[in-house]
């Protein structure tokens, strides 16, 4: 073994060169398995094994930082068993060379262990949908059984929150703005709110797509959302570019574009037929969606225009004042960030 880099033998070693902790007999062994001829430990060159020139063994450099980790797990379960030391170098020796060792099986403490020290970004583009459910299943358990109390319990999952919101509506809102940039047309714009409702308003649990309960010959409303206490809210999208409002020439007021008025009247249509036929719809949506929903006195939410088309003190205020004499129960445009 040779160390190189150092002015003074660094504290991992003892006076006569062994490594401390009882590394030196583990590593040995898993050297000698693997027919590594030599080993050096350098504090500048990275981590690598090449084989020989014309022979069947190969030499190792473990960079400085990557054999303090060693160590350092090494020391964490110094009191263990002899099988758990080997689960170390053979986690240690799998992850760098993977093709040339096999891989571990750890204990939990190890498992542990593995998890802190390997926690960092460049793991992230690893992560499947599965994954990230397997994540979130495991930080709600790590709660429940890390903090009993109540109020440690709240506030950590308050700061978390606070950090996901954080980085969704920035996500959210890049993706807003090149949708604008792009053009896109209604049913994607449809597709955009119904994934990122969820974060918009938090009190939506449930997505139902395209309900069918219009009279016949009109079409399905774009989506409908359940709230937490299972309540049915109707929505229903159009483009930015859809004209919000015109001038009267005679008054200098402003009212419902003709556009405007088409998607209003759809809105209330899809209001007035699931309020009518509320048991019915209720019976369906759980038939085929599997979930219970209460039909009363939904809300119609139209999305339309953008809130560009309202630059001027007079347009907003009667935007405002149009807006609460709606049968719907309301009506917002999109707006730039």
């Amino acid at each position: 073994m040779k160390i190189e880099g150092f002015e003074n033998l660094p504290d991992d070693f003892s006076d006569n060169g062994y490594i401390k902790q009882g590394v030196q007999y583990y590593l040995n062994k898993k050297l000698e398995s693997k027919s590594i001829a030599s080993l050096e430990i350098s504090t500048d060159k990275d981590t690598t094994i090449r084989k020989v020139l014309n022979q069947e063994v190969h030499n190792l450099i473990l960079k400085y930082d990557d054999f303090k980790t060693l160590r350092e797990q090494f020391l964490v379960v110094n009191n263990q068993s002899s099988q758990s030391k080997n689960d170390i170098l053979d986690g240690f020796f799998y992850n760098h060379f993977p093709d040339k060792f096999e891989e571990s099986t750890s204990t939990s403490q190890q498992q542990y262990g593995n998890v802190i020290k390997n926690l960092n970004s460049d793991i992230i583009e690893h992560f499947t949908p599965d994954d990230l459910n397997k994540m979130e299943g495991f930080i709600t358990e790590l709660l429940d059984k890390r903090y009993q109390s109540t109020s440690h319990k709240f506030l950590q999952l308050a700061r978390t929150k606070i950090k996901v919101d954080t980085i969704a509506i920035d996500r959210i809102l890049a993706e807003f703005q090149k949708n604008l940039g792009d053009g896109i047309n209604e049913n994607l714009w449809g597709k955009y709110l119904k994934k990122n409702l969820f974060l918009l308003d938090s009190k939506y649990v449930k997505i139902l797509p395209e309900l069918n309960f219009i009279l016949r010959g009109s079409r399905n409303v774009d989506f409908g959302m359940i709230d937490t206490k299972g309540y049915l809210d109707i929505f229903e999208i159009k483009k930015p570019d859809i004209p919000i409002s015109a001038v009267d020439t005679d008054r200098g007021n402003y009212y419902w574009h003709t556009s405007t008025v088409k998607a209003i009247v759809q809105a209330e249509k899809y209001l007035f037929n699931a309020e009518r036929k509320a048991s019915n719809l209720a019976e369906d949506i759980s038939r085929e969606e599997r979930v219970t929903v209460k039909v009363v006195k939904p809300r119609a939410v139209l999305i339309t225009g953008h809130s560009d088309q309202l630059d001027s003190d007079e347009k907003r205020d009667d935007f405002k004042v149009l807006r609460k004499s709606l049968k719907i129960s309301t009506l917002y445009c999109m707006m730039n960030y």
